[in-house]
């Protein structure tokens, strides 16, 4: 009997093929299965950076906190080495500063001034009318900027920030400590002038983002003396 060589070939090179797919679907099936192997949303994972940038935030205000109270336990030490001033003096000018950066006292200072309102262009192809709104979670990421930034003490249309502060949106207003207030919104910081004009004008800022993407309307100017009220909490 002839063998015929082409057939042989043929039929090596057909179980080559098939060996060579089966190993992929193997390996594919494999990956699946593997429990170390997570797949997760886009949403998923937007809301996860937002954890994890908040848990960042939250680190380095407890960094901050730390240094603070080592220079106030230097500074009771200084005064019971040197006596240059009395415990009562020292106690009251670290409540007068606990007063200011809580919200519970009112300040003046150099600082800026932010207007914010929503985007009056067309929408773009894919987008809604909800993307070139203003909502609190925009409000929020400015003010975080803002306290990265130093600021000292915040105001959102008058209203003090305080760690407490609860921000919301509805439509086209914002609710501040229980009090609704329309647009524009104006939001006030004290504390160093660059670096809060920074915070909103540097390319890979949020509030930068929404004027170049979104079209939302963010001016900010400085200002040499600006007043923050302090925080009512009889509201």
């Amino acid at each position: 009997m002839r063998i015929n060589k082409n057939k042989i070939k043929t039929k090596q090179t057909l179980i080559i093929l098939i060996a060579f797919m089966l190993g992929i679907f193997i390996a594919i099936y494999l990956k699946s299965t593997d429990s170390d192997n997570v797949y997760i949303s886009l949403e998923e994972k937007r809301s996860l950076e937002n954890d994890i940038n908040n848990k960042k935030m939250e680190i380095s205000s407890l960094k901050k906190r730390k240094e603070e109270y080592e220079k106030s336990l230097k500074a009771y030490e200084d005064v019971v080495k040197n006596k240059n001033k009395s415990i009562g003096e020292l106690m009251n000018e670290e409540l007068d500063y606990l007063k200011v950066i809580s919200g519970y006292s009112s300040i003046i200072g150099s600082g800026v001034i932010i207007t914010i309102k929503d985007s009056e262009r067309e929408l773009s192809s894919g987008e809604t009318p909800n993307d070139l709104l203003v909502h609190d979670i925009d409000i929020l990421r400015i003010l975080n900027d803002l306290k990265k930034a130093g600021a000292k003490g915040i105001t959102i249309n008058g209203e003090r920030v305080i760690p407490t502060s609860e921000i919301k949106c509805s439509g086209a207003t914002i609710t501040v400590n229980k009090t609704t207030y329309g647009q524009p919104f104006i939001i006030k910081a004290i504390g160093n002038t660059e670096s809060l004009m920074a915070s909103i004008n540097a390319p890979e800022s949020y509030a930068n983002l929404l004027r170049s993407v979104y079209g939302i309307y963010i001016n900010i100017e400085e200002n040499e003396e600006i007043t923050l009220n302090f925080y009512e909490n009889n509201k």
